[in-house]
């Protein structure tokens, strides 16, 4: 009797005990995948990428994939089991790393934690972000060309040079037209009395420039290295003293390679852009204004490595690319006014204070990449509507040394920028293959590094007039050609240099 209480005991013993162990088991399949690491992962971005890749797991499980299933099947057809496979591994490598019993891990990559977020990373897309800052990067650039035009305007109405032997009592120099026409007022209207027999109305210019820089890994977008080449070009026309009104049309290529030593992944990204932007300029003494209003067209050659190992013998190394064409539509619009102050000791220096407002919408299309192997690691990227609206305090200090051969023009040009829109840009995007099968839920909302609220840009350069203007009697001034060089640098944007080197010409005709 007292045997059977034993033994009834200790079966109670035993059954509570398989309760409990029941119960733990549960608990811990529950996390026994992805998230069981949060807050371990090596980046944010990792983290991110381990939420999207689980979701895509636990609706595709949904739908009717396995963990042991080789094949598609009539609920897991080919392009979900594309996606599976992929989604699948990183879960099993998160279970085996979990050390549970009970849940399938055969297809696990055989790696550590280390290795398990490198390969979330690989699989997260963040190189999209770079098509933002490309842009951006373009349209400053055309922007910078324009204010160079804007300022070889107000400086010498023209920019050019002007043979001094157009005025009485004036010899053995180089005059800029600026000069030119205060001359022309103490002489009783110059040569002929006629402002537009002295200035030809007509002005062409070319700009180059080359651009390199990089940005250094974060939590939020990939380490890259950056060169690119622009070209932008115009005319404009001199209505009276007072107003001009021009076009300026440019083109740009700039290419980025992702440097996997210093964030993991690999990949390119080749933009080649196209602008045209009218505008206008005022003048009236030493006051000027200027408003221009343009439209940019970028487009995008992506390539994206997916590239990992798999340290178990069952289960293959991921190496695809993931390819895309695109393309973003940008609307800009700037308005300056600034003042030109010339001291009266030092008659040879300008000293310009501006300020400027600027506005910038982004949109950039839906696309889909394609891999080139098949895996089911493209992505169909949503639409981005970006919108910046920047103000920007400047001062350019220039002098004019005249020789006997020309005249050069040394400046400095500080701008201050200030950005008034710092909303949050995610990117969303979702495994091409399943699209159609998944919620919004399983989308990789891919964060930014963001808008920067402040930074600056810094210039130095030189202009030279090459050749002094030629006058033909009932055609106006022309002829004058002027050459010039700068060197710009992108100060305080965190993790971002960016340095561009410009030369360009100007000619009136």
């Amino acid at each position: 009797m007292k045997l059977r209480v034993n033994i009834k005991n200790h079966c109670i013993y035993i059954n509570v005990i398989s309760v409990v162990l029941v119960f733990f088991t549960a608990i811990n399949n529950t996390h026994a995948n992805l998230l069981a690491f949060q807050g371990q992962y090596g980046s944010e971005l990792e983290e991110q990428a381990a939420i999207s890749n689980q979701r895509v797991y636990d609706e595709l499980r949904a739908l009717g994939c396995t963990d042991g299933q080789t094949a598609a099947t009539a609920s897991c057809g080919a392009s979900a089991f594309r996606v599976w496979g992929g989604v699948r591994e990183l879960v099993h490598t998160a279970r085996d790393l979990s050390n549970i019993i009970g849940e399938p891990s055969d297809y696990n990559l055989g790696t550590n934690l280390e290795g398990l977020g490198f390969a979330l990373r690989w699989t997260a897309g963040e190189e999209f972000s770079t098509q933002e800052s490309m842009s951006d990067s373009f349209v400053n650039g055309q922007l910078s060309g324009l204010s160079s035009r804007i300022t070889a305007l107000t400086r010498g109405m023209k920019g050019f040079a002007l043979a001094s032997n157009y005025f009485p009592g004036i010899s053995g120099q180089t005059l800029l037209a600026s000069d030119a026409l205060r001359l022309e007022g103490q002489v009783g209207g110059g040569a002929s009395g006629d402002t537009d027999r002295v200035l030809s109305p007509w002005g062409g210019f070319f700009n180059t420039s080359y651009t390199y820089g990089d940005q250094d890994a974060s939590d939020f977008e990939d380490a890259y290295d950056f060169v690119g080449y622009a070209y932008s070009g115009g005319i404009d026309y001199r209505l009276n003293p007072s107003w001009v009104v021009g076009v300026s049309m440019g083109y740009s290529e700039q290419d980025i390679a992702f440097d996997a030593n210093k964030s993991i992944v690999e990949g390119t990204v080749d933009m080649t852009a196209y602008s045209l932007m009218p505008f206008l300029l005022f003048q009236a003494d030493s006051l000027f204004a200027t408003v221009s209003a343009g439209y940019q067209i970028a487009e995008f050659e992506t390539e994206r490595f997916i590239r990992y190992p798999s340290f178990n013998t069952d289960v293959a190394n991921t190496d695809t690319v993931a390819v895309s064409d695109n393309d973003a539509g940008i609307f800009t619009a700037t308005g300056s006014v600034g003042y030109s102050y010339t001291p009266s000791r030092f008659r040879m220096l300008s000293i310009d204070p501006y300020l400027s407002l600027n506005y910038q919408r982004t949109t950039i299309g839906e696309y889909t990449e394609q891999d080139i192997k098949n895996d089911g690691f493209a992505f169909t990227v949503d639409k981005q509507s970006l919108e910046s609206i920047e103000s920007v305090l400047g001062l350019r200090v220039q002098g004019v040394a005249s020789f006997g051969w020309g005249v050069l023009v040394p400046f400095v040009d500080a701008q201050f920028f200030k950005e008034h829109n710092t909303n949050d840009h995610k990117i969303n995007a979702i495994y091409a293959d399943v699209s159609d099968s998944l919620t919004d839920a399983a989308q990789f909302s891919l964060e930014t590094n963001g808008t920067e609220s402040s930074y600056n840009i810094y210039a130095v350069g030189l202009s030279a007039v090459v050749r002094g203007t030629t006058y033909t009697t009932g055609n106006g001034a022309a002829g004058g050609i002027q050459i010039y060089f700068s060197y710009r640098s992108i100060q305080n944007i965190q993790d971002y240099t960016q340095h561009i080197i410009a030369g360009g010409a100007r000619y009136e005709f």
